[in-house]
């Protein structure tokens, strides 16, 4: 992404967009990546990181960080998307519709739009195509009216990234592996623990279990470290 810091945010989006600096594949990703990073990252610091991530690293690799930031910052997607879409998957769901997530979209906003008495048909129809779309988007679905899981594999850099904003996110190794965060990327706590003792294999961090006790050393001591050597 060639952020220039001299000119103000939105000049710099306006940039993005026209140039596709973020690399995307097409018009809908790019209005969607640049729509995301507008509205939730205005006045985050952590903006700062992701535009030296993408600088360094593939769109592939840069698309999963931002959907673990999009989750910190839309309670929506992250619930959709940890506590329906995911056991969806787990459950070997192979077609998903619309009307699918409709009950589910239903009872988290109940009591939470339009003055306590929720969201009108349309607004439920709405939202439950808008959190599938999004899940399409960052490449956890594939196709539009019907979706279909696809065979999603989180890169390495961008797992390592996201372990060290887990952990800054949490500050111990335990809740790291046991977060619920990585269900955004369709991984289970297993799933995690086998990445993690291939990465240990390989040198690339540290980690060990005795028991209860759990120990993970990684490569640096912060998510914008480790951006920065990356970037170094």
């Amino acid at each position: 992404m060639g952020w220039d810091f001299a000119q103000s945010f939105d000049e710099n989006m306006v940039r993005a967009r026209q140039l596709n600096t973020p690399a995307a594949d097409n018009e809908g990703w790019l209005k969607e990546v640049i729509s995301t990073i507008s509205s939730r990252w205005r006045h985050e610091r952590r903006i700062l990181s992701l535009i030296k991530l993408a600088q360094r690293v593939s769109f592939d690799e840069w698309r999963p960080c931002v959907l673990w930031h999009a989750g910190e910052v839309d309670e929506l997607y992250y619930r959709f998307a940890t506590e329906w879409l995911f056991n969806e998957y787990v459950a070997g769901v192979y077609q998903l519709r619309t009307t699918d997530v409709l009950p589910f979209v239903e009872s988290i906003t109940a009591s939470r739009a339009a003055g306590n008495k929720g969201l009108s048909e349309y607004g439920l129809k709405r939202a439950g195509r808008d959190l599938l779309r999004m899940a399409t988007d960052f490449g956890l679905l594939t196709g539009s009216t019907v979706r279909e899981f696809t065979s999603y594999y989180l890169p390495e850099d961008s797992f390592l990234y996201l372990l060290h904003a887990m952990y800054d996110k949490h500050g111990n190794a335990a809740d790291v592996v046991q977060s619920p965060d990585w269900r955004l990327f369709l991984m289970s706590s297993a799933d995690v623990e086998r990445e993690l003792l291939r990465l240990h294999q390989f040198r690339r961090l540290r980690y060990e279990v005795a028991g209860s006790l759990v120990e993970l050393t990684l490569p640096c001591r912060s998510a914008a470290a480790f951006v920065e050597e990356m970037a170094a």
